[in-house]
C-alpha cells in the first residue's frame, strides 16, 4: 500500500515521505480504510485538505469498485429467453455480426459485446479473441450468436465447425461453451438444443 500511497502524493507534486508517514498513522493496516469514521476523515483532511480528500475520494471509489456487480441483461438459463433477446439485438442486421455472451455462475448474461463483424454472406472469427475476452471478464461460461442476413435460420456447416471446436476448447479450459445460435429477424436456432455442439465421438 505505502508504494500507491507514495506515488499519489507525487503525482501530485507533494512530498511522499511526509504525506505517507501522515496516512499510515491514520490507517495503519488496509483493513483500517474500510472503516473511516467521519471524525477521522476530517483530522485526515486537515493535514493536506485538497490531496488527503482526493485520495480519500479515490479510496472510496475503489472500495465501491470492487464491490460492485455487472448488471444482468437477461438470463441463459432457458435458451428460448436467450433466443428471443439475442433475435431482437441482432437479427435485422444487414451484415453478420458475431457477439460474445459472457454468463456467471448463475448463467445470468453480464456482458454482450460485438467480437467481429462480417459481410453480407460471412463472418471471420479466431477462437483466441473470444477467449482472451472471456477470461478478462472473469466469465463463468460463454454463448456465441451471429445472424443470417440471408433469413435461412439453419447453421451453415463451417458454424457447426467452429462452434464444436470452441465447445471442445472450453471444456479444457474449464471455460465452457454453454450454447451457440444463429438468429434472424423471424427466429433463433439453439445448437445446444438441437445436440449440435458434441461430436459424436465425444
Amino acid at each position: 500500500m505505502q508504494e500507491q500511497v507514495e506515488a499519489f502524493y507525487r503525482a501530485l507534486d507533494e512530498d511522499e515521505t511526509a504525506n505517507w508517514q501522515s496516512f499510515h498513522r491514520y490507517f495503519p493496516q488496509p483493513c483500517d480504510l474500510n472503516e473511516i469514521t467521519v471524525e477521522t476523515g476530517e483530522d485526515f483532511i486537515s493535514h493536506n485538505p485538497q490531496a488527503n480528500r482526493a485520495l480519500l475520494i479515490g479510496i472510496e471509489l475503489g472500495r465501491r469498485a470492487a464491490f460492485a456487480k455487472r448488471p444482468s441483461l437477461v438470463s441463459a438459463r432457458h435458451s428460448a429467453d436467450f433466443g428471443r433477446f439475442a433475435q431482437r439485438e441482432l437479427g435485422r442486421h444487414h451484415q453478420e455480426v458475431l457477439y460474445l455472451a459472457l454468463v456467471n455462475t448463475q448463467l445470468e448474461v453480464m456482458a454482450f459485446e460485438v467480437v467481429f463483424v462480417g459481410t453480407l454472406t460471412h463472418v471471420v472469427v479466431s477462437p483466441r479473441e473470444i477467449f482472451q475476452r472471456a477470461l478478462q471478464l472473469n466469465a463463468y461460461g460463454m454463448l456465441l450468436v451471429h445472424n443470417h442476413p440471408s433469413g435461412n435460420v439453419h447453421p451453415s456447416q463451417y458454424d457447426l465447425d467452429f462452434s464444436q471446436k470452441l465447445y471442445q476448447l472450453g471444456q479444457k479450459m474449464d471455460l465452457p461453451l454453454i450454447d451457440s445460435f444463429v438468429v434472424t429477424g423471424q427466429e433463433y436456432w439453439s445448437m445446444q438444443e438441437n445436440q449440435q455442439l458434441k461430436k459424436q465421438d465425444d
